[in-house]
């Protein structure tokens, strides 16, 4: 093995069924949840619609007020950006013998993305600009006066720059190049950093920092939730229901309702590069410029379906919803409450997606921990990378796909909950909540088929 693959996990699973029953049972689970929700939940409108119950959480408000925790983290973070960077310039030019490949597609944008969705925002603890910038400011002969960020921005600026971050993974062909990785995360930094000096840290991060905005976002979907306590000014813990925290009002606008679009197509279009379906029409996009050019074309052309098919969708449900009418209705807000209920979907796609990844790519750093340069070191007595066999345990292909199965349906049984709960919210009657889901019903169920489609190409034989 000469190379990082990315999702690979050897033999292919031969599957007991057709796939199309899988396909079916997927699609009628999510069927079957839409019908005990509306019979369990449909009398909730309102505020009570979206009301969750959380109970206090006292045994941890030590932890999360800890500031050795805290310094801890940051001091973590900085050793990932520092080791990217060292072993990326200087470390084999190899992805498989590289600490950097694996630090960022396997630790950071698989795993990490993970843990926040499951436990909390994780990302806030270790971002490794925010000491870097306070260094920086504490080291400046003079106070940094930073400017006003622009209202009229947005979120465009991390909407932009999440997009050339899916561009370098999916089409600019260098991915697999630790130098190239090496070179992106310094010049990131740089931008990071310079941003937070000229328009303050947290403007920057709000708004033009795009992994600060990912997980701020997936962090909603954790059950545990802090809240500043006015008196102490600590930081009070609470526990809530996996998915609740996405009904939290947010400022709704296009660039918001682009941004988790973009978390969807991204991840659906990285699966897709697996699936004959690819392989069949990829010649087309091709011949536009290229493969860099043509896969950016193709991402741009998902990610515009997704919208596209989101803005429809979203009009019919506010068309069965509101039956007098939209010219007085907060439309666009609307629309963007219900995109956060799409965010269990990206994040189970994600775990689904990346299950080879966090179970068995991850196993790989362990040997290169030993030798990170790759210069015939002992750091530490590990077996040598070129011999190491990680371990299949959970990983083989029956336990991958029924693992996806469970996942994908699961996240959309979720989403097809919160959007129930916000159609309470949004709609005044019961009889207007339920039909207004009937479209986003179809919605679900299409991405549940679509999901365990793309998901299945690369693990079973029978599809």
């Amino acid at each position: 093995m000469t190379q990082l693959f990315l999702h690979g996990f050897g033999t292919r699973y031969d599957l007991p069924a057709p796939l199309v029953l899988y396909l079916f049972v997927g699609g009628f689970v999510v069927v079957v949840s839409f019908v005990l929700v509306a019979l369990f939940a449909g009398d909730r409108l309102g505020e009570r619609a979206v009301r969750y119950p959380r109970r206090r959480a006292r045994l941890l408000d030590p932890l999360v007020n800890s500031r050795a925790v805290r310094i801890a983290g940051r001091a973590l973070g900085l050793v990932w950006l520092l080791a990217v960077i060292v072993t990326g310039f200087f470390g084999s030019p190899t992805a498989y013998y590289n600490p950097a490949e694996y630090l960022v597609w396997v630790y950071f944008w698989a795993l990490l993305v993970v843990l926040s969705g499951a436990v909390g925002n994780l990302w806030d603890w270790v971002n490794p600009w925010i000491p870097l910038h306070a260094a920086l400011d504490r080291l400046s002969p003079s106070p940094l006066k930073p400017r006003p960020l622009p209202k009229r921005l947005g979120i465009w600026p991390a909407v932009a720059l999440y997009f050339l971050f899916a561009y370098l993974e999916l089409a600019s062909g260098v991915a697999a190049f630790p130098a190239a990785i090496a070179a992106v995360a310094l010049a990131y930094s740089v931008l990071t950093v310079a941003g937070m000096l000229v328009f303050g840290r947290d403007p920057w991060l709000s708004h033009a920092e795009p992994f600060t905005l990912l997980f701020g976002i997936v962090g909603r979907f954790a059950p545990i939730e802090t809240d500043t306590d006015r008196r102490s000014r600590q930081q009070a813990v609470y526990m809530r229901p996996w998915g609740v925290g996405l009904l939290r009002d947010e400022p709704a606008s296009w660039d918001w309702i682009v941004f988790v679009i973009l978390m969807l197509s991204t991840l659906a279009f990285d699966g897709l590069l697996a699936t004959p379906f690819w392989r069949a029409i990829q010649p087309f996009f091709y011949q536009l410029g290229g493969q860099a050019a043509g896969r950016t074309i193709a991402l741009i052309a998902l990610t515009g379906t997704f919208l596209l098919a989101f803005v429809l969708v979203m009009r019919l449900v506010m068309l069965l919803g509101w039956p007098e009418g939209l010219d007085r209705q907060p439309v666009l807000r609307t629309m963007g409450a219900f995109a956060f209920t799409l965010v269990p979907i990206a994040l189970v796609y994600n775990a689904a997606h990346n299950y080879t990844y966090i179970t068995i790519q991850a196993q790989l750093l362990i040997p290169l921990l030993a030798d990170p340069l790759q210069k015939g070191w002992h750091l530490l007595p590990l077996p040598p990378a070129a011999g190491y066999r990680p371990n299949f345990a959970i990983a083989s292909p029956v336990i991958v796909w029924y693992a996806q199965v469970v996942l994908i349906v699961l996240g959309h049984v979720i989403a097809v909950y919160l959007a129930h709960l916000r159609a309470g919210e949004r709609f005044k009657r019961a009889v207007q909540v339920l039909q207004s889901q009937y479209p986003m019903l179809a919605l679900m169920v299409l991405y549940t088929i679509t999901s365990l489609w793309i998901l299945a190409q690369p693990v079973t034989k029978e599809v």
